[in-house]
This record gives C-alpha cells, sequence and structure tokens, in this order.
C-alpha cells in the first residue's frame, strides 16, 4: 500500500559472487521486522518510508554458482545470458543506462569479459524489471547492494 511517504528501494546480488549481500539485506528485513514497536529507529523507518526490497537480483547467476560450488567459493559473476560462442552472461551492475558504453574503463564491450555490459542499455529482464519498479514505486533513492570489495560506493564512481 502506498501512504505517500518517501520510498527507498534496496537491491542485492547483482552479482552472482556476492551472496553475502543478500544475507546482509535479508538481515536488515529481518531487524527492521524484528524491531519494530521496540526500536525507535527501526520504528520510524517502517511508519515513515516505503522500503522495497530484492534480495535476490541475478537468480540464473547465483544458481549457477550454487550448482557449481555447492559448498561456496564460485566466482561466477554475471547472469547466465549465451552470448554466443563459448561466452555466457552480462555483468547486470554495468546494465543499467545512465552513461552506458560510455567508454570500454569498467565495463566491457567483448561478450566473453566479466564486465560485459550487454548489447545496449538494459537489454536484460532483471535490469528492466529493477528499472521498472524503480519507476513505477518513484523512489527517492535506491541502494544497491554488494559484498565482494568491502567499499562503500557512492554516484558517480567515488570510493570510500
Amino acid at each position: 500500500m502506498n501512504e505517500g511517504e518517501p520510498a527507498v528501494g534496496f537491491d542485492a546480488l547483482v552479482h552472482a559472487r556476492e551472496p553475502q549481500s543478500m544475507a546482509t539485506q535479508m538481515y536488515f528485513m529481518w531487524y527492521l521486522l524484528e524491531n519494530y514497536g521496540t526500536d525507535a529507529e527501526a520504528t520510524y523507518l517502517v511508519n515513515n518510508r516505503e522500503i522495497y526490497c530484492v534480495p535476490c537480483f541475478n537468480p540464473d547467476g547465483y544458481e549457477y554458482n550454487r550448482q557449481t560450488y555447492p559448498n561456496g567459493g564460485g566466482y561466477w559473476r554475471k547472469n547466465r545470458r549465451n552470448n554466443g560462442g563459448e561466452c555466457y552472461g552480462i555483468d547486470l551492475n554495468r546494465n543499467f543506462g545512465y552513461m552506458w558504453g560510455y567508454d570500454n574503463i569498467g565495463s566491457s564491450p567483448d561478450p566473453c569479459a566479466e564486465t560485459y555490459r550487454g548489447a545496449s542499455a538494459f537489454s536484460e529482464p532483471e535490469a528492466q524489471a529493477i528499472r521498472d519498479f524503480a519507476i513505477l514505486k518513484n523512489y527517492g533513492t535506491h541502494f544497491n547492494m554488494h559484498s565482494f570489495g568491502g567499499y562503500i560506493l557512492y554516484p558517480w564512481d567515488i570510493l570510500i
């Protein structure tokens, strides 16, 4: 139900090799639910924000890692789109529209590369779904959770 509150979106597991981001988001959701009504900050957030969470942005990449490395440690990063030949996957974090394909630093036009950005901006259904949902819910803020590098990323390309 939309109550007219500012909206915020969270997603995790954009890169298949970052299952800790999904666990972190699930813990955040649990924290809000378990502490609502007893913790002032959790109660404030739930009462004053529309909070939308997508714990698994990249389900086929995650499942590939889970099946290939059932005890953990899989380093597959992208989704599992067949790009032709022996090349699989789009780096969903590089498939968004803002400055898509601006240069070949940080993303690649090579379908076999780990940072392949896809044939066009929002070519992937996962990126389209997040974009469309964010537009529908009119997010004021969206937080894309990662866990591989241990960084906090801020727009536009600033590392702390």
